[in-house]
């Protein structure tokens, strides 16, 4: 089996850059192309009794694709590969709509999984003796 495309889910708010990285080594271990995508919700308005409480407005918009812009100069600069083996895409969408549908041109997509303070505690249960 080939891999000609790795894809990583890069969170426009807040970032490790070992997930990148490792994704990086893949991608470089097969001669193959780096995708990094990511995406903003816009929730849909809020409205209560006939009132708009909270909608998305142009500024917030504007702040989303401002942010998801400078996301992109970070994962590039950590991605380390050649431009033709780097690609950014992005939405102001529903991110896991955004990444279903890009993961599609994919061979290998990374995400990251936060663990489940469930998890945390069953390992800190010792059994009876």
């Amino acid at each position: 089996m080939t891999i000609a495309t790795v894809m990583v889910y890069v969170d426009p708010e807040q970032q490790a850059e070992g997930q990148v990285r490792i994704t990086w080594e893949v991608a470089d271990k097969f001669g193959a192309s780096l995708v990094g995508v990511s995406a903003f919700a816009v929730e849909p308005p809020f409205v209560a009794e006939g009132v708009i409480i909270r909608e998305t407005t142009a500024d917030d918009l504007k702040r989303m694709k401002s942010a998801l812009a400078d996301k992109e100069q970070w994962f590039r600069s950590v991605a380390g590969l050649p431009e033709g083996r780097v690609e950014w895409r992005c939405s102001v969408g529903y991110p896991t709509a955004f990444l279903t549908n890009e993961a599609r041109s994919a061979d290998l997509v990374v995400i990251r999984r936060t663990r489940e303070k469930w998890i945390n505690s069953i390992s800190s249960i010792r059994p009876r003796r």
